[in-house]
């Protein structure tokens, strides 16, 4: 625990503090370029922006949302998707803070075109400046550098599966495994690692190498003396110590540790979403931002939307409702713009590559995604999140959830406009039962590792995806 404590203040002022300097460089250069390099920003109020004082107001908006969001380029198990929600969170609070305080102090606001553009560079850059960050200490790590050394005791299938996740070619976390300790000489070890011996050396060579963690395989229940003596030469010697036990038979989930009075419950799925504060927050996000949408955009989208359909398909609706499977497997209707003819398999059958059902502006609408948009009514009404699950037609539920065996855990969220499973491919037609499996695997993931930086970072990348038509499989 203490190299870990060494290890992190060395993370601090080698690269946390540098990546602090540049962000901040970045919000200074973003905002010099707006009042000098646009002309836009009104003449009488350039002054305003040249005192000392708005860049102290600048420092200090910076500094207050990295105290509510982190800086995470240098933490080892989160994946760049959330650098970039929680690089983009940081962006968007700073930018937050300092409008709001120049707003209060100086009475001063930007015109909204500079606003929009004052987020969209910052937020730009901070992302790439982050990612390149994490990929310099991918390349460290993987070199030596920033290091944590470990021990692993015992033996299973799941320490060796740690092991060679901690070790294989791919393994940028920064652990080096010392080797392992087994409670005979004739246990094994995973190919390629050292063997330090058995339990009767591991007090001598803890004191002296001291490693940062111990991994320890040893079932409590079977070998309790054991363990409480290897737990307590780990506290001993101020080192982590970590139990990694056999789940062998279990789904690979995200599994979380409760009590209930003095026993110990073991959840097979965790849940960020169940806590009220999460639920709460979400639900205001959803309310406001497709409240906002609803009253300012979708009018004019309907009515150029309405015009298309009419024109293409006269016989029909302009909105298309569906019955799909929402929360708790609960039924909603989803609103979608209509984009195919009238037809009697609407409700059982996908669209498909060159499907003749499909109109021509119908075509550009799913192509767009802008046949979605509707679904932000569902969204206000509270069937539906922004982000989420995607909703399956009644069809697919009665069908999937008999062949895919946690088909139906993807209803412990609600359904949302875009997910997790979407921005990483799946999305569109499922014409293999493998497709929908992957889709419900990363659905599942979705509802395991929910957070707000997550949200954040599929919002802005499927708009990055539909602005770039690389979201593909729409048809």
């Amino acid at each position: 625990m203490a190299a870990q404590r060494k290890q992190k203040a060395r993370e601090s002022a080698l690269v946390i503090v540098p990546t602090a300097v540049v962000d901040l460089i970045i919000q200074a250069g973003v905002l010099l370029f707006l009042i000098y390099g646009t002309n836009m920003v009104r003449e009488g109020n350039v002054h305003l922006y040249q005192r000392w004082g708005t860049f102290l107001i600048l420092v200090f908006s910076y500094l207050a949302s990295v105290f509510i969001t982190g800086i995470s380029v240098t933490d080892r198990e989160r994946s760049a998707v959330y650098a970039i929600g929680n690089t983009l969170s940081l962006a968007l609070l700073t930018w937050m803070v300092f409008n709001g305080s120049m707003a209060v102090i100086y009475e001063l606001t930007l015109q909204g075109k500079l606003l929009a553009l004052q987020f969209v560079l910052t937020a730009t850059l901070m992302v790439l400046w982050h990612l390149l960050v994490r990929c310099i200490m991918a390349r460290l790590r993987k070199a030596g550098w920033n290091h944590y050394q470990v021990v692993m005791v015992g033996s299973g299938k799941n320490i060796e599966r740690l092991y060679s996740q901690m070790t294989g070619r791919k393994a940028d976390k920064g652990y080096e495994v010392m080797g392992f300790f087994t409670q005979s000489p004739s246990d094994p070890v995973p190919e390629g690692a050292r063997r330090l011996g058995t339990l009767n050396d591991i007090e001598e060579y803890i004191a002296a190498v001291h490693p940062a963690e111990m991994f320890c395989a040893i079932s409590p229940s079977a070998h309790t003396d054991t363990v409480n003596s290897l737990v307590r030469l780990c506290e001993q010697h101020v080192i982590r110590f970590r139990y990694v036990p056999s789940m062998e038979g279990y789904p690979p989930r995200e599994m979380e540790f409760h009590r209930i009075g003095d026993t110990t419950v073991l959840n097979l799925y965790g849940e960020p979403l169940e806590s009220i504060g999460a639920r709460a927050f979400k639900r205001s996000a959803d309310l406001v931002i497709s409240g906002l949408f609803l009253v300012t955009l979708y009018p004019i989208v309907w009515i150029i939307c309405a015009a298309g359909i009419k024109i293409s398909s006269p016989h029909g609706p302009v909105l298309f409702r569906q019955k799909r499977t929402g929360y708790g497997g609960k039924e909603f209707n989803c609103l979608k713009f209509r984009s195919m003819h009238a037809n009697a398999e609407a409700d059982t059958r996908q669209a498909t590559k060159g499907d003749s059902r499909v109109f021509r502006f119908g075509e550009f609408l799913r192509k767009s995604s802008i046949d979605e948009l509707p679904q932000f009514i569902n969204v206000f009404r509270g069937d539906m999140s922004i982000i989420g699950p995607r909703p399956h037609m009644l069809h697919h539920t009665d069908v999937y959830s008999e062949l895919i065996g946690d088909y139906m855990v993807r209803h412990l969220a609600k359904p949302g406009i875009t997910g997790w499973a979407q921005i990483n491919g799946c999305r569109g037609e499922t014409r293999e039962l493998s497709q929908m499996k992957e889709r419900v695997a990363k659905d599942i993931w979705y509802i395991e590792h929910w957070s707000v930086d997550l949200d954040i970072s599929i919002f802005f990348i499927t708009i990055w995806q539909i602005l770039t038509g690389s979201e593909g499989k729409a048809y």
